[in-house]
């Protein structure tokens, strides 16, 4: 089974720092390069992270529905939350954005599900104080809107040729928190404990996987990037500038091949990442 994840930034393309007025800088031809380039990973499951449903003045803009043609698979989408999209300059709001996380795939799924992450409480702190790291201190009811802005999984079992039923997770952890990750990855350990067979998880979960906050999703589940012998620091493994924050993990699959997809170029802000599975006997 070929796989891969992708964080695609809505089309937006890269960048620092997130585009005010984002939606002006969404274009017909980099949506279209970005589809495109997935269909040329030719990928019996495609995971995307920040895929946008939102409208401008009425106009509809539906990336999910969208990809789905123009990369003739069935499509799954999964958000949980929505908010304003306001003009730079007036503050007046003209339309509304959901931003969440999809699955592209061959067959159709089945038990779909849309899993809600955990965030941060308002008296918790972003980062532990004194620890040097951004926000070290900061409350999360003080940071800066963003900062635990609500992720989630979307999911589902779908059936695999040759390799028999097998759960897929397309997920997006926190930008900020160390903790907050830690507690996003333990549910979605929580959630892979409940469901039995083989299981893929894949995303950007904004953090190499030997971060002490991954330390849950490490021990459950098989790296694929190690499984073939590319270690954690190894630079095959940045799928984001200097930073590999975009796994591939997988539960009863043994893994053959699995890389950073350079090509896709300035696209996005991240490039894909591409791994061929094989079912494990026994």
């Amino acid at each position: 089974m070929r796989v891969a994840t992708w964080n695609i930034r809505a089309a937006i393309g890269p960048g620092e720092p997130f585009p005010a007025g984002w939606w002006r800088h969404v274009t017909d031809e980099r949506f279209e390069r970005i589809c495109a380039l997935i269909r040329g990973l030719d990928a019996d499951v495609v995971a995307l992270q920040e895929v946008a449903f939102y409208d401008v003045h009425g106009e509809v803009h539906d990336q999910p529905l969208a990809l789905g043609r123009l990369t003739d698979r069935l499509v799954r989408y999964g958000a949980v939350h929505a908010y304003p999209l306001i003009e730079p300059g007036s503050g007046r709001a003209i339309g509304s954005a959901t931003w969440g996380n999809a699955l592209l795939t061959r067959e159709p799924i089945r038990e779909g599900f849309t899993l809600a992450l955990p965030v941060g409480g308002d008296d918790d702190l972003v980062e532990p104080d004194g620890s040097g790291l951004p926000l070290a201190g900061m409350r999360f009811s003080d940071a800066p809107y963003g900062t635990r802005e609500p992720r989630c999984a979307v999911g589902g079992r779908l059936t695999a040729h040759g390799d028999g039923d097998v759960t897929v997770v397309s997920t997006h952890l926190a930008y900020a928190g160390g903790r907050q990750r830690a507690a996003q990855a333990e549910a979605l350990v929580a959630s892979a404990t409940e469901r039995d067979g083989p299981l893929v998880l894949l995303g950007d979960l904004n953090a190499a996987i030997d971060a002490s906050e991954l330390r849950s999703l490490a021990v459950t589940f098989t790296d694929a990037f190690a499984a073939i012998g590319i270690a954690p620091g190894d630079a095959r493994r940045r799928s984001c500038g200097a930073l590999a924050i975009d796994h591939v993990l997988v539960r009863g699959f043994g893994v053959d091949e699995v890389r950073v997809v350079s090509e896709a170029g300035d696209a996005s802000d991240h490039l894909p990442v591409v791994a061929v599975l094989r079912a494990e006997v026994g």
